[in-house]
């Protein structure tokens, strides 16, 4: 199984770093574990690290130029999300693959190209050109501060390994996806809309 683990989110913006934490410690601890998984697979790495918050039009254009072997079976989205949860805590689910309104799409689009950086943007821009691998997988972190700097807060910084043991385990059991729940991608731009 090729297996994506990406991180969406902003460097140097405290808790919305978080995501970059968890990769640069898989990246740093797990290689060999990683490397293990591997083996007798060809050429091609089973277990891909990446930082998957450049653009997603960037993303969807590196992942249609992939040749059928190097296709990921499942992706791995970390990113941190204020979604008015007790700062630190994890969700996990599998995304349900159902895709906004067209309008809402375009809108995806639209702040992508202009720079805003999303998970929500990622994943329904790369489900809409369906370049996303069957299995997807977001495990969102709720964040405390978004000030700059590098500094994770206290409850963020506590929940990094949990974050950490979760990715590898679902990047290394094939089966572990079983026990994450399916979900719809919550709808940020219909929130923003009926706030207007």
């Amino acid at each position: 199984m090729r297996t994506l683990i990406g991180a969406v989110g902003y460097r140097n913006l405290r808790d919305f770093s978080a995501a970059f934490e968890v990769i640069e410690r898989l990246d740093n601890g797990d290689c060999h574990l990683f490397q293990a998984a591997a083996s007798g697979k060809g050429d091609s790495p089973q277990i891909v690290i990446e930082d998957t918050s450049y653009n997603p039009v960037a993303v969807v254009q590196w992942l249609q130029s992939l040749t059928e072997p190097e296709r990921f079976d499942r992706a791995i989205f970390v990113s941190s999300l204020e979604r008015g949860r007790t700062p630190g805590m994890l969700t996990a689910y599998r995304w349900d693959g159902e895709l906004p309104p067209d309008d809402q799409v375009q809108q995806a689009v639209t702040e992508a190209v202009t720079g805003i950086i999303a998970l929500e943007n990622t994943v329904v821009i790369g489900g809409y050109f369906k370049v996303l691998p069957p299995e997807v997988v977001i495990i969102e972190i709720e964040p405390l501060d978004h000030e700059f700097g590098p500094e994770l807060s206290g409850p963020v910084r506590a929940a990094i390994d949990s974050v950490c043991a979760l990715v590898r385990r679902l990047a290394l059991d094939p089966e572990s996806i079983d026990d994450v729940p399916v979900s719809p991608l919550p709808r940020r731009h219909t929130q923003k809309a009926r706030t207007l």
